[in-house]
């Protein structure tokens, strides 16, 4: 088996390949050791991505490089190979998992700094970000319950006149599923296809969000550690503005569903609810 590009040949083992789960664009193909990615994409985007990863895996461990690519597949979509790494999603009731979080996100946002590479092409940061429409949601298309509502004016506000943050490159989508677990050790952070240059205190509020939740907001215990073990660790994303930078990322989630529920694309009710639920929390 073989995935066909431009001047490439990826040669792969023989035998059926496994399907694998993740990447909400891709396709992932386990043979053996290695996982063909097809992706689809421009290969300026993937050839940026993998320049990342290969810039940031020397410094930060756990970042998995590519083997070979990008080259565009038969099919149109982009070709790469990667070696498979073994573990599953991280578990957020295991304080020792989520300090082991925060101490990565910490080696990982310093690194990114050193990052010299420039924007990824045709993905800006949040202050750049068209608020009205871009690739994640359509403002014109959604439902508008008032806490949406308000939530909107206040990232509007957010990006119009934006804090004075540090920037640089971040994965993008840190939650338990891009984050491989083995024996209680993180073995890999995977899935950067919303890696850019943006705010590593943006990130640094959804890694809180995804591992320091219970129910419908954080629990303070568990967002002082993991926040204490970030900052212990280096790490260069600002506290200051973390409960704004929270309920912008709770906007951006509640948009990226209610568009999609409007376009009739899949999406989960009950998670739309739940991101109500929290909004309606921190709002309060």
């Amino acid at each position: 088996m073989a995935a066909k590009g431009p001047g490439r040949v990826f040669p792969l083992p023989d035998g059926s390949p496994e399907r694998l789960e993740g990447g909400w664009k891709n396709e992932l193909l386990r043979l053996g050791d290695v996982v063909l990615r097809l992706e689809k994409t421009t290969l300026e985007s993937a050839a940026w991505e993998h320049e990342l990863l290969r810039f940031l895996s020397p410094r930060v461990p756990e970042v998995v490089a590519p083997l070979a690519g990008p080259e565009r597949a038969e099919d149109g979509r982009v070709a790469s190979l990667w070696p498979y790494v073994d573990g599953g999603p991280l578990d957020r009731d295991d304080e020792g998992q989520r300090l082991a979080l925060a101490d990565l996100l910490a080696r990982l946002h310093r690194a990114g700094l050193e990052w010299r590479g420039g924007p990824r092409p045709e993905v800006p940061g949040w202050a750049e970000l068209d608020l009205v429409r871009n690739r994640w949601w359509d403002w014109e298309l959604v439902e508008k319950p008032p806490v949406l509502v308000r939530a909107y004016e206040a990232l509007v506000d957010v990006v119009s006149d934006p804090p004075p943050l540090v920037l640089g490159a971040v994965h993008g989508d840190v939650y338990r599923g891009n984050l491989l677990v083995h024996h209680g050790h993180i073995a890999g952070l995977l899935d950067w296809e919303d890696a850019r240059v943006d705010w590593p205190a943006w990130e640094l509020a959804n890694a809180a969000w995804e591992v320091c939740k219970v129910e419908d907001g954080l629990d303070p215990a568990r967002t002082d550690a993991f926040l204490g073990a970030y900052e212990d660790a280096g790490g260069p994303g600002e506290h200051e503005p973390f409960s704004l930078l929270l309920r912008s990322r709770l906007t951006a989630d509640l948009l990226y569903s209610l568009t999609s529920k409007a376009r009739g694309e899949a999406y989960d009710p009950v998670y739309v609810a739940h991101l109500l639920r929290a909004l309606e929390l921190v709002d309060g």
